[in-house]
């Protein structure tokens, strides 16, 4: 056997080992995909108009059918986050945290929720909700690439001001997977480096599926190495490690999961700038920004990629909330990834690796 079957070879092994992680069942709250509709009561316009570094949490209301058909009420407490998205200037309704009573919510559909990200529709205008269902397709799509993913539940989600007689505003919107849970699910622990880590500390087979799959939805905003500043490691990605206080020492092998797709080219937002430093002239210039490793990690994640097509595919044009011109140039624009990885001179010319040193 040579040299490069035996590599190709190990990276298989070590793909399936990382990628294909013994995961755990899912919380109630994500283990189907149906659309779940919701009405969210609560002081609505004061949330809108915080903009503090730390903002107020605020009392609502979380109502839902469940499967017997009994409408459930659930107490909540709603808190703007986010950074760009709290702009004015950029989102007129920020997305939320959306924070549980553990014990109220046992033996409910947000059973072991303590509190959940809820990406909302950022402007009023209904053809805002394409970005967000879109958004919503982003995460699925590396679902069916690995199960080290956040997994998300979409929304109909009824916004109703505390005490108004006006009639709600409806829109799409959706979960997001906590990363405890995440880790819960894998059987990994959170892991938080407060500096620059070196890019041969990542698990190798799944941060090349990763890097990978930044590039088939066209995403450049991301650092599986580094913080934004004044943060812990990493921007855009949480980092995972073995539990027990000796993983955390030097030399730590960290499983990157990304999360945050609002501005990746299968999105493609109508605010925000691309990274012209990097070269893109607009969200869906794909730019690859992967580290060199030994072939094989990169040879696997493409076959992954490769074989997960029709699904993809499938999953693109059974997305109900899409318009047509949406599905439409999503399909087109997943299509570009396959044009490019399937013709050998282009991929070698677009696939080109950042150097570990």
């Amino acid at each position: 056997m040579n040299r490069t079957w035996f590599l190709a070879l190990a990276a298989v092994f070590a793909f399936q080992f990382s990628t294909g992680v013994q995961a755990g069942d899912a919380d109630p709250l994500f283990a189907e995909d149906g659309l779940l509709s919701v009405t969210l009561e609560g002081p609505l316009r004061a949330l809108s108009r915080d903009r503090d570094v730390d903002p107020e949490r605020r009392p609502g209301v979380l109502r839902y059918v469940d499967g017997e058909g009994v409408e459930q009420t659930l107490a909540i407490e709603l808190e703007p986050r986010g950074q760009s998205r709290r702009d004015r200037d950029v989102c007129t309704f920020p997305p939320l945290w959306v924070h549980f009573d553990r014990d109220a919510v046992k033996d409910t559909l947000f059973h072991k929720q303590n509190r959940l990200k809820m990406v909302t529709y950022c402007r009023s205008p209904k053809s805002f909700q394409d970005y967000v269902v879109k958004e919503y397709l982003t995460y699925r799509i590396f679902n069916l690439l690995t199960d080290a993913s956040f997994r998300v539940r979409l929304l109909s989600v009824s916004f109703q001001e505390a005490g108004a007689r006006s009639d709600p505003t409806i829109r799409y919107g959706f979960f997001i997977e906590h990363k405890k849970r995440l880790g819960k699910r894998l059987d990994l622990k959170v892991r938080e480096p407060e500096t620059r880590i070196p890019p041969a500390s990542l698990d190798p087979a799944q941060a090349a599926l990763a890097e990978l799959f930044q590039y088939l939805v066209s995403n450049t905003d991301f650092s599986f190495i580094a913080p934004p500043a004044d943060d812990t490691c990493c921007h855009n990605a949480v980092l995972f490690g073995e539990k027990g206080e000796e993983a955390a020492a030097g030399g730590a092998t960290y499983l990157p999961i990304p999360y945050d797709f609002d501005r990746t080219g299968l999105v493609n937002p109508p605010n925000g700038q691309p990274a012209e430093e990097l070269g893109q002239r607009s969200f869906r210039d794909r730019v690859y920004r992967g580290f060199c490793r030994e072939p094989g990690y990169l040879d696997a994640a493409l076959e992954k990629t490769r074989e997960a097509r029709t699904d993809i595919e499938a999953l693109i044009r059974a997305q109900e909330g899409l318009s047509d011109r949406s599905r439409d140039q999503a399909l087109k624009f997943i299509d570009g990834y396959y044009a490019i990885i399937d013709d050998d001179r282009r991929r070698d010319r677009a696939l080109r690796c950042r150097s570990m040193n």
